[in-house]
């Protein structure tokens, strides 16, 4: 009868520990799964931002109508969907990518199929875009202090000819 009782009791320690484990482990997942997407949302890229033309200076004869782009970005990638619309119609752009200087596909823009991004400093990425080997623009990309614009200094190349500008996006509420 006394080993009765002590395996009963045993057990049902054992089944509190088991489940007070439990709880602990799935606690634990809570709390990393709200880490990551802390981790994400403090980034300063991440956001929605769309395009400022009046505070631009676009490249002459950009038909660029409007540029709006959802971004998650944290220390280690970056995810890019774009909605652009110029003269030629809607273009939905795409990149999932790492800051490691490495080729990414892009889909939906006609002027590049890859793309690699750079963290110069966790305000500011360096991006170079390619159609093919060819390196079609390059930009460094800044957020501002407030983390309410960011502004993208810019050079495309076309040949042996490149262009410059500057595109500013404000950051959209969520």
């Amino acid at each position: 009868m006394w080993t009765n009782f002590q395996r009963s009791t045993w057990g049902q320690a054992s089944c509190r520990r088991r489940t007070r484990h439990t709880f602990l482990l799935r606690a634990l997942a809570v709390v990393v799964v709200l880490a990551v997407i802390a981790a994400a949302a403090d980034d300063p890229f991440t956001g929605t931002w769309k395009l400022n033309r009046g505070k631009s200076k676009l490249l002459p004869g950009d038909t660029t109508i409007s540029d709006v782009y959802r971004t998650v970005a944290d220390n280690n990638t970056i995810r890019i969907k774009e909605q652009m619309t110029d003269d030629r119609g809607v273009h939905n752009i795409t990149v999932v990518a790492r800051f490691d200087g490495k080729d990414y596909p892009v889909t939906g823009d006609p002027m590049s199929d890859s793309v690699s991004y750079e963290r110069v400093k966790p305000d500011r990425i360096k991006i170079t875009t390619k159609k093919g080997s060819q390196i079609t623009a390059e930009a460094s990309t800044a957020v501002s202090r407030d983390g309410r614009t960011i502004t993208v200094h810019f050079v495309v190349y076309a040949g042996e000819k490149s262009q410059s500008g500057t595109a500013v996006y404000e950051k959209q509420p969520d």
